[in-house]
């Protein structure tokens, strides 16, 4: 059992962190009748990936949501043991529980479903599974606990569901609840974690991959401000008690910044940082500057010891916050009154986190062992991991999953594969990570996800090999140690796994005429670079565009998912498809009438 280490105050080492504190038509989507009972799986060999905790009411019971295998397992918080494992869906994203101590609600990533649990010791019965919008991953009940909203990522939809009561048993049972669809709100980018603030009469939802919040008016379904901070990954999100103040969990990645080896030490590169906002201010009209200005960034991490991949946030009752260091597989434990931050090591990635029934420990995922670390307060000592179950032993692939999300991999601890390409995606930002052989020059963060058929690899088509970029990739811009060669089969492995993004959502499906059309201007316009079924080519191409070190020469990137992207073309400068097609004139030569331009728009947008 390792140690917890409290921290001095010195600046530039582990010291005292002060906490001053979503192409779908908007209709009611299917239903499926519930009541099937969710099979055991208890001792069965295999991945979990354990993502999102629930603690009962009571605190004797620890639900634990599995990504891989789908399953809820059961743990026994008294004895620290799992109790049973339940078969409820394909991939668990996140797990809520309504308020009530009697049921669940699980969504499900890859069937797309939000699913209704009901709790009868000793076993977890599936009452009702309702569709929603593609990829779900938050769901977040309203703090009466009569509805829910959902966020659904590539659709970049939120779901609103109301959980409605039904007629009570002969015996005088409670009341059944069921599902019913309410409403939908598409936002401009794709959303993940959710929190009410204001009581819970105002919803604060944050991107996915880049650094905007969006505030949404949850009674009308209606988006109310769109505000945009210089950051991304904000993987953490958690409100007081008294809904008055917002803590964020993100990273900045510094474009202008090369990977030296002495920015990445000295956290100028890439920094983790907690922002302590007042809700007020986000609701106040104005600048974003202004809200920069008018909140705290607390740095994470310091000189030799970065705290890579900040995760979940959580409050502590009568004790402060806990943050959990994904990228390290630490969590950090601060007091409400300062003191020392405590930081302990647990398994790898933590991503979820629940404080204990009596308050003296909190339960955490350790997503890529297949553990839930229980860690004792105030000290922050690990007390012991339980395993979920037998696991089977990981190949390549789960190798390489395993080094895509270690910062370790990086000089300190500062930064892994997933701080840049966020779940195999992109930020989004600028990066001068010498591919282009030189510095001076940031390029766009480019999506991983269907990397596998992209090559040549890098802006400037000069790698053949992927593992050649995976190598190149953890010795420059990880600045790393040299990699093995089973290291690189792994993460190239997991690489290969990625599928591309899926299509973007589109309010209204285009009609095939709009479509077959948008393909017409395609093929004529863009087919050199951008041939099927890839979308990419193997050439680099002079597209009237040259860098700050004078290329003009690059290779073109998939249009597998274009949609999905926030920023276009090398240097980020096209904001949309249609701020590229119109503004900047590409493909350079091309002449679009309005009509060509939209109905290509449409078609790019189902690639």
């Amino acid at each position: 059992m390792p140690a917890t280490r409290p921290k001095c105050a010195f600046a530039l080492t582990r010291r005292l962190v002060v906490l001053a504190l979503a192409a779908m038509p908007i209709s009611a989507p299917p239903t499926s009748s519930g009541g099937e009972p969710a099979s055991s799986r208890l001792g069965w060999s295999r991945i979990r990936r354990p993502v999102a905790l629930v603690l009962s009411q009571d605190g004797g019971r620890l639900f634990a949501a599995n990504g891989r295998s789908g399953s809820l397992s059961v743990l026994d918080t008294r004895r620290t043991r799992v109790i049973a494992e339940h078969d409820v869906g394909l991939a668990l994203a996140d797990l809520a529980a309504r308020g009530d101590g009697r049921h669940l609600l699980a969504v499900d990533g890859t069937a797309g479903e939000l699913i209704l649990l009901a709790v009868e010791e000793p076993s977890v019965r599936v009452v009702q599974r309702l569709t929603i919008s593609p990829d779900p991953v938050r769901v977040l009940p309203s703090v009466d606990g009569s509805s829910c909203v959902v966020a659904s990522r590539w659709s970049r939809r939120l779901t609103f569901v109301e959980l409605v009561p039904g007629r009570g048993g002969a015996g005088g049972e409670p009341a059944a609840v069921r599902l019913r669809f309410a409403r939908a709100l598409d936002l401009p980018f794709c959303p993940r974690n959710l929190a009410w603030v204001h009581g819970g009469t105002v919803l604060v939802v944050a991107d996915a991959f880049g650094g905007r919040l969006a505030v949404v008016d949850p009674r009308g379904g209606s988006l109310k401000s769109l505000r945009s901070l210089p950051v991304h990954n904000i993987r953490g999100l958690a409100a007081t008690p008294d809904g008055q103040t917002l803590v964020l969990a993100y990273q900045v990645l510094n474009g202008t910044e090369g990977p030296l080896r002495e920015a990445i030490h000295w956290g100028m590169l890439i920094s983790n940082q907690l922002r302590v906002i007042r809700v007020d201010h986000l609701l106040a009209a104005g600048p974003d500057c202004e809200l920069l200005a008018r909140s705290r960034p607390i740095p994470l991490g310091g000189e030799g010891d970065g705290a890579g991949d900040p995760a979940e946030v959580i409050l502590l009752p009568d004790r402060g916050f806990a943050v959990a260091l994904a990228g390290v597989g630490e969590i950090a434990i601060q007091s409400w009154s300062g003191g020392p931050i405590f930081r302990t090591t647990v398994g790898r990635r933590p991503t979820a986190m629940v404080p204990g029934p009596d308050g003296t420990t909190v339960f955490v995922a350790d997503t890529l062992d297949d553990t839930i670390s229980v860690v004792g307060l105030p000290t922050g000592i690990r007390r012991t991991a339980v395993p979920l179950g037998p696991s089977p032993s990981p190949g390549p692939t789960d190798r390489g999953e395993r080094m895509f999300y270690d910062a370790r991999l990086s000089h300190d601890g500062w930064l892994s594969c997933h701080s840049c390409h966020s779940d195999g995606h992109t930020n989004g930002r600028l990066s001068d990570t010498l591919g282009d052989g030189s510095y001076g020059a940031p390029k766009r963060v480019p999506s991983l996800l269907g990397v596998a058929t992209t090559g040549p690899w890098s802006w400037m088509g000069t790698v053949p090999h992927l593992e050649d970029q995976v190598r190149k990739s953890i010795l420059t811009t990880l600045n790393g140690p040299a990699p093995t060669d089973a290291d690189v089969g792994a993460l190239t492995a997991y690489l290969r796994s990625l599928a591309p993004p899926p299509p973007a959502a589109q309010a209204r499906r285009p009609s095939a005429a709009i479509l077959a059309h948008g393909r017409e201007v395609f093929d004529r316009e863009c087919t050199t670079c951008h041939p099927p079924p890839h979308y990419t080519s193997r050439g680099r191409y002079d597209v009237g565009l040259t860098d700050e070190v004078g290329n003009r020469r690059f290779n073109p990137p998939s249009l597998r998912g274009v949609g999905q992207r926030e920023r276009l073309l090398h240097d980020a400068r096209a904001t949309s498809l249609e701020d590229l097609l119109r503004h900047h004139h590409h493909p350079p030569g091309a002449a679009l009438t309005d009509r060509e331009l939209v109905d290509l728009i449409a078609f790019l947008r189902t690639l």
